[in-house]
């Protein structure tokens, strides 16, 4: 996130911010999620521990370890089990 934001000539806490933005705010969304692709295909590929891809992907991409109380009922809860050696396979 921060390198996107450098390039953008922003910051990282600029770039967040601007997600909600109605003009520009789906094409960040849209680059954050690519990013989170990335990364996820490289701890995959054991190409960075999933642990700091664990840590990156709540920092930077609003993913949470469990769900909030503040949740609304019925939210989609998605639960991945597993090394990620093993999904590379």
């Amino acid at each position: 996130m921060e390198s996107l934001a450098e390039y953008l000539g922003t910051t990282r806490d600029r770039l967040l911010a601007l997600t909600n933005d109605k003009k520009c705010g789906e094409v960040i969304k849209r680059a954050r999620n690519r990013i989170a692709m990335i990364k996820k295909q490289l701890a995959f590929n054991g190409k960075i521990p999933a642990a700091v891809l664990s840590f990156d992907l709540k920092n930077n991409h609003g993913y949470r370890d469990k769900p909030e109380d503040s949740e609304p009922e019925g939210a989609e809860q998605i639960i991945i089990k597993g090394r990620a050696t093993d999904w590379a396979k």
